[in-house]
């Protein structure tokens, strides 16, 4: 399972491990107590638990021989970035799904860049429902860049872009004070936040109602 979630690059949940009385405030000593525990696992237990589940026994024996490089391997593959500075925020719309999407363009102390995306539908931005009581920080609003995607005052007015680029930030900001500036790989999306469960695709996308989505913390939206 631990495999798995590393090919997919999926995030721990970092509540559960505080509820479990982990601490995450250092993800990096997190990893290194994971590895360490790597080499306590018996490859004979891991038989017997797999061997019932596969016909071919050929594939769990190679498997067994290979685990442990591969482990290594996505680990390595698991970018482990500290964050120094917000430089960019860009709000992008695709127009083959009408999704708005918050692009936060991070710094990172090794002179590297990393990114947060922040996924909502065209209802929250085009609809009174989705109307925020939220003050738009000047500095924020400042920074928003539309891209090059045809987004404009018509379509979407930038003060209420601005909300929710704030609402996100703020969301941003309270996920790095808990894992201590640092992010695990280069690019985080969130689901695509939606107010409607019509045709839901759960892998992809939530659904929230306002009160939800000012209260819930950004983990909470990840894929």
């Amino acid at each position: 399972d631990l495999l798995w979630y590393m090919e997919k690059k999926i995030v721990p949940d970092l509540d559960y491990l505080i509820a479990k009385n982990v601490d995450v405030k250092d993800l990096r000593a997190l990893f290194v107590k994971l590895t360490v525990q790597m080499n306590k696992v018996s490859d004979e237990n891991l038989k017997q638990d797999l061997a019932p589940l596969f016909i071919n026994q050929t594939y769990i024996k190679n498997w067994l021989q290979n685990w442990r490089e591969s482990y290594l391997r996505l680990l390595a593959d698991y970018k482990i970035n500290t964050i120094t500075k917000l430089k960019s925020i860009a709000v992008h719309r695709d127009f083959q799904t009408d999704n708005f999407s918050f692009i936060y363009q991070y710094d990172t102390e090794d002179n590297k860049q990393a990114r947060i995306v922040c996924n909502i539908s065209d209802y929250w931005i085009n609809f009174n429902d989705g109307d925020l009581q939220i003050v738009a920080d000047e500095k924020i609003s400042n920074m928003i860049e539309l891209s090059k995607s045809g987004i404009s005052s018509r379509i979407a007015p930038k003060d209420k872009l601005a909300k929710y680029a704030v609402l996100f930030h703020q969301k941003i900001e309270t996920y790095f004070k808990k894992t201590n500036n640092v992010m695990l790989g280069n690019d985080i999306n969130t689901k695509v936040i939606r107010m409607t469960a019509d045709n839901l695709n759960q892998r992809e996308q939530i659904v929230l109602n306002k009160s939800t989505l000012l209260s819930c913390e950004l983990d909470d939206l990840f894929r």
